[in-house]
């Protein structure tokens, strides 16, 4: 398998979180992204991800894109161990905690969006902050309630091991707190956030600790 990844993304993050909970090796390659350039916008990799994003997974002849799917093609293809129940409703309940993340809030903080905030709409860096503060306290304070509506006990966000939600959580708290967000309000986030990251396919996989980000070169 092959990676195209960015240590600042948090959607190649959860990737990168996915295949080291199943144990997948693969080969990570980094991407550049520059504001407006880079390699995303390519043509060799537009013919990859048209969306011209990262991840971007490569598995012999088949080429994923999305997180989401990511995760549910490795599902099927490496089931253990699980990212998602047993149970239907135990599913359900996992991807509904997912999307909140993945749908609800991460698609309003990507580089695209604050790109059009501060180059199209010319916010100042005030109201861009309080854009990103706005929607991830909302996206957080819904997952908040599902975890403490007592329904699934555990140290993760469904039971006692880690699932698509806790991946999708765990992503989406690195952009929280590289953009200052407080979450301090939302204690069973940031107990399952903690938990996490007492595992290594959490935190070796974190962005600080990617070979790409500068601070590590």
């Amino acid at each position: 398998m092959k990676l195209y990844t960015f240590f600042q993304s948090g959607s190649a993050y959860r990737a990168r979180i996915a295949l080291a909970l199943k144990a997948i090796d693969y080969e990570p390659v980094y991407v550049v992204i520059k504001r407006g350039e880079g390699d995303l916008h390519e043509p060799e990799y537009l013919k990859l991800n048209p969306s011209a994003v990262v991840p971007t997974l490569i598995d012999g002849d088949h080429v994923l894109n999305q997180t989401i799917p990511i995760m549910e093609y490795l599902e099927e293809k490496h089931p253990s161990p699980a990212l998602l129940p047993k149970d239907a409703a135990g599913r359900a309940r996992v991807r509904a905690m997912a999307q909140i993340m993945v749908s609800d809030t991460h698609p309003l903080g990507t580089a695209r969006v604050i790109d059009y905030l501060d180059e199209t709409l010319g916010l100042e860096k005030e109201i861009q902050d309080a854009w990103m503060d706005f929607w991830n306290r909302r996206g957080f304070r819904a997952l908040e309630k599902m975890l403490s509506d007592g329904t699934t006990p555990g140290q993760h966000c469904h039971g006692n091991e880690p699932t698509m939600a806790d991946i999708c959580l765990a992503a989406q708290f690195f952009v929280t707190h590289k953009f200052n967000v407080d979450l301090s309000d939302c204690p069973q986030v940031n107990r399952v956030y903690e938990n996490c990251m007492k595992l290594p396919a959490f935190s070796d996989t974190h962005p600080s600790k990617q070979p790409d980000n500068p601070a590590n070169k």
